[in-house]
């Protein structure tokens, strides 16, 4: 019969427990000679280094990767340990959860946040092992608990830094669109040159058509408050006409100062405008 499994009570304790596997590597490390020694200290680097990278960037290859390393160190550990440190080797039936449930149902009792699905999938994938009589190493699930913290947490600060970046855009938009209002309301506040121009030359052509027209309309009463002889009408409005035209193409020839007032609200600003209109 298989011995059931301790429970711990907090994810501390756990971690407690890993400490002291370190210890137990420390101590192995320190009895080791030679080319052992030299293996140990690589495996372990590999280890950490892989363990690394999977925080900084969790993909499925820097999974597999860190994997790989962590049953090369397990593997050297447990070969070493025998060779080494035989008193050292904990007893195999306390080392294992009788099934995958009773060692899902420890993750859960710990606090991680594990599906059935998932869990059961990632033993059959080699982690945590699931043995042959349909056990599972109770330092691999502990490690798989860690991988999980770590996956949060890298799953945590990708969804912030998203997140950031998403008000960053829109606060640079929001920026982008009230510069533009701003400049919407600024040209409805002015007219172009050009448009300015034509405006005017328009208002002073109505202006001399009208000027023609009453004077054509009353040269008679010129003519008569004058004294004059009505039979000379025609060339009395002609003249006039003719220093009405020379006036104009003076005006035509001249440059037009712009001088521009603003209304607001409560005061009225009045500016110059540098450009001439022309």
């Amino acid at each position: 019969m298989t011995a059931e499994p301790e429970v711990f009570k907090s994810r501390k304790e756990a971690h407690t427990r890993l400490s002291m596997d370190e210890e137990r590597f420390k101590k192995l490390l320190d009895r080791a000679v030679g080319r052992d020694k030299s293996e140990l200290i690589l495996v372990r680097d590999v280890h950490v280094t892989a363990m690394e990278a999977y925080g900084k960037a969790p993909t499925r290859q820097t999974k597999d990767n860190w994997d790989a390393a962590r049953s090369a160190l397990e593997e050297t550990v447990e070969r070493l340990l025998a060779k080494y440190l035989p008193d050292e080797q904990p007893p195999p039936e306390g080392e294992r959860f009788a099934n995958r449930k009773q060692a899902l149902n420890w993750l859960r009792a710990q606090g991680y946040k594990v599906s059935q699905g998932k869990f059961y999938q990632d033993c059959e994938a080699g982690f945590p092992a699931l043995h042959r009589d349909g056990t599972v190493s109770r330092y691999q699930v502990m490690q798989y608990g860690q991988q999980v913290d770590v996956s949060t947490r890298s799953e945590t600060r990708f969804d912030q830094s998203a997140r950031r970046e998403d008000l960053e855009i829109r606060k640079l938009e929001a920026e982008v669109r009230e510069k533009e209002s701003k400049a919407r309301r600024e040209d409805s506040r002015w007219l172009l040159k050009e448009d300015a121009w034509a405006a005017v030359a328009a208002l002073l052509s109505t202006l001399q058509d009208g000027i023609y027209h009453h004077l054509h309309e009353g040269q008679g009463l010129l003519v008569h408050l004058a004294g004059g002889t009505p039979d000379r009408e025609p060339e009395v409005c002609e003249a006039m006409m003719e220093l009405v035209g020379k006036a104009f193409n003076e005006l035509a020839g001249e440059r037009l100062e712009g001088t521009f007032v603003e209304d607001i609200a409560d005061e009225s600003t009045i500016g110059e405008d540098g450009d001439d209109v022309e």
